[in-house]
């Protein structure tokens, strides 16, 4: 398939490694890295296999006037809405906004009458030294979705072929909205804890743990009071207080000691900051035009965050 992608940061260079070893004919958007890529390649350092790959799809500075298959745009949040009228122009079957989305309706009404999915992609990692040090599990996965129902099968059917490779998994999600915002409520204080400790997760302990994760309870709790359905689906017994919860405290603990928390979330923290002061803001904003039970422990961590900011 011909598939045109934005994006060469951690994730979206996995995504294309994973779209060229299966056969694609991939042409990537490349601006500030063009000359980089043009010469050396897709670099990346997969750094729990031990391994490194190069691959070499077509680099471009602007779309070219052709059709594609798919079109992926693997942006920030903040940087997803920037890039809406370059896709609009665009001659493709089908648009994949993949990433952390807090403005999903302002992109669904700038993309009217084209076929849109939303997307996220389960890897981290951050750009040094001309290559992406990527954090991944031994798969992958590409869960995709309509902001409000699944995708319909002939979109799926037509992804997990564009991405039929070893160690990629494409789900069909039944609420990408959902998805994002259970997203934040496990993402955020996980983060607030990071900046609280100077992006050292290693200097968390286990008291830690428990207040981020009593924070995530706070936020489903929150959110499925805003009759947002919990996404994933039974994602909340992690946080009911039962053997999963004990397994996901055990989790976040070893994460935050070891190589894992610093790909999956330090090394985010400190090369996303502005991300995540985007999502922090956006969320907020949604709170306070949306009442709804007390979060007092989300609150406190969020505070000793934005002091490391210096807000």
């Amino acid at each position: 398939m011909k598939i045109l992608v934005y994006g060469t940061g951690a994730i979206g260079s996995l995504m294309i490694h994973f779209l060229c070893r299966a056969g694609n004919d991939v042409t990537v958007v490349a601006r500030s890295s063009y000359n980089e890529l043009s010469k050396n390649g897709l670099i990346i350092r997969h750094k729990l296999q031990g391994k490194t790959t190069v691959d070499h799809p077509k680099i471009v500075k602007e779309a070219e006037s052709t059709h594609y298959d798919i079109v992926f745009s693997v942006m920030q949040g903040q940087q997803q809405k920037a890039l809406l009228p370059c896709l609009r122009k665009l001659d493709t079957d089908l648009i994949v906004l993949v990433g952390n989305n807090m403005e999903t309706t302002e992109c669904s009404k700038a993309l009217v009458g084209k076929h849109v999915l939303y997307g996220f992609q389960d890897s981290a990692g951050h750009r040094e030294h001309n290559a992406a040090v990527v954090g991944r599990l031994p798969v992958t996965g590409l869960n995709v979705g309509r902001l409000h129902k699944p995708a319909p099968q002939a979109y799926i059917d037509k992804l997990r072929k564009a991405f039929d490779v070893k160690g990629c998994k494409v789900t069909n999600t039944d609420s990408m909205y959902a998805y994002y915002m259970y997203h934040i409520a496990e993402l955020m204080p996980y983060c607030y804890l990071c900046y609280d400790k100077g992006c050292d997760l290693k200097k968390a302990d286990m008291a830690d743990i428990n207040r981020i994760m009593q924070a995530s309870k706070e936020c489903f709790d929150y959110l499925r009071a805003q009759d947002i359905p919990v996404m994933p689906k039974a994602e909340e017994k992690f946080y009911d207080g039962g053997i999963s919860t004990a397994a996901m405290r055990t989790l976040y603990f070893v994460m935050a000691k070891t190589v894992l928390g610093e790909l999956m979330v330090s090394d985010h923290c400190k090369n996303g900051i502005a991300e995540m002061k985007y999502l922090d803001g956006k969320f907020e904003e949604y709170r306070r035009e949306h009442s709804g039970p007390p979060m007092p422990v989300w609150d406190r961590l969020r505070r000793r965050a934005l002091k490391a900011w210096g807000k």
